[in-house]
């Protein structure tokens, strides 16, 4: 707050003396109280648990915009940046008239699931699976333990097949969000899968099948060597197709393998994937790991939020099958969406 000072010239009784008068008088200043602070826990309209580090950050209006610090369970960097305030930002901030939104102000919390249970409004279990994955994703390989969704990859019984007929040598899990993002934030503290062949991810994918047109934006963990995360964007370049159509399109990839100099299954780490006009943004605990930008004007389409766990045919890529393939789990503690709002 400022303090500005009104003051006023007093006669006093025939001019004998003078006296001069003040008043406080309290205003709302610049930037000061109201800005949200820099790492929200909850946020307006998040899920129930408003983090470990408690300390307020801001006096804003936004409901939900005062938790800082480690967000539920522990996870660096709170839970979600500076987005969740975003309404905060601009109720308390008087400063900055005009020009485009800050990076964090363009962003708005949709909801925060600490997993406390599977939310059917918010999610749905797929049973599927495509020609390059070797298991059929399952029901019952998403449960709910300990306040975590735990997702694991596991033997299938003899003669499980897909639609298509073709055998599965595993049950995977593949939890959709019901809702999706044109632009937006996904943010996510998940201890990922160990394991041969194994791929466990946090992605975000336009999901109409067969497909008419292609946007993905995936985080994978490849757990032959799980130092290493591959970040990729998918968009299709072909000739435009209308739907409805009964052979999918197939999607140009821009890969990018990144050593993360730790195994992402020992442990919790943050990974968001940002999706603005302007790019895709990966981080991992809060550090940007890397960003797409050559296709982007592609990548407009409404993608479903997924957490993933499966297992490739790709040897070259994910290693092979062994006997530790099917013994893979991944944890997430919690995860939040965030809408796009320049």
């Amino acid at each position: 707050m400022m303090s500005s000072t009104r003051c006023t010239l007093a006669s006093i009784l025939f001019s004998a003396f003078t006296a001069l008068a003040c008043d406080d008088v309290s205003q709302p200043g610049g930037s000061a109280p109201g800005a949200g602070g820099d790492d929200i826990g909850a946020g307006a309209g998040g899920g129930s648990s408003a983090g470990t580090g408690s300390s307020t950050a801001g006096a804003g209006a936004a409901a939900g915009a005062s938790s800082a610090g480690a967000g539920a369970g522990g996870g660096p960097s709170g839970a979600g940046g500076a987005a969740g305030g975003t309404t905060a930002a601009s109720t308390g901030n008087g400063g900055s008239a005009g020009g485009p939104p800050s990076p964090e102000e363009a962003f708005t919390l949709l909801f925060r699931d600490d997993f406390d249970r599977l939310d059917a409004a918010r999610w749905q279990l797929m049973t599927h699976s495509w020609a390059e994955n070797l298991a059929l994703f399952s029901r019952s390989a998403a449960t709910i333990e300990r306040g975590q969704l735990v997702i694991r990859l596991t033997p299938a019984p003899e003669g499980t097949t897909d639609s298509s007929g073709a055998a599965k040598a595993f049950l995977g899990a593949e939890v959709r969000s019901v809702d999706t993002l044109t632009y937006g934030r996904v943010r996510a503290r998940v201890k990922l899968a160990r394991g041969s062949a194994v791929i466990s991810s946090l992605v975000t994918i336009y999901t109409p099948w067969p497909a008419d047109n292609w946007n993905e934006l995936d985080i994978e963990c490849l757990g032959a060597d799980p130092n290493d995360v591959q970040f990729n964007a998918m968009v299709y370049t072909g000739a435009p197709v209308r739907p409805p159509v009964t052979q999918s399109v197939s999607p140009t990839q821009y890969p990018r393998k990144v050593d993360l100099g730790f195994d992402p299954s020992e442990d919790f780490h943050t990974y968001q994937i940002e999706w603005t006009p302007s790019g895709a943004r990966f981080s991992v605990d809060d550090v940007l790991r890397h960003e797409w930008t050559e296709r982007i004007d592609l990548m407009v389409l409404p993608q479903n939020v997924l957490m993933t766990i499966w297992a490739s045919s790709s040897a070259a890529w994910a290693g092979a099958v062994t006997a530790e393939t099917g013994m893979a789990s991944a944890t997430y503690d919690w995860i939040e969406l965030y809408r796009y709002t320049p």
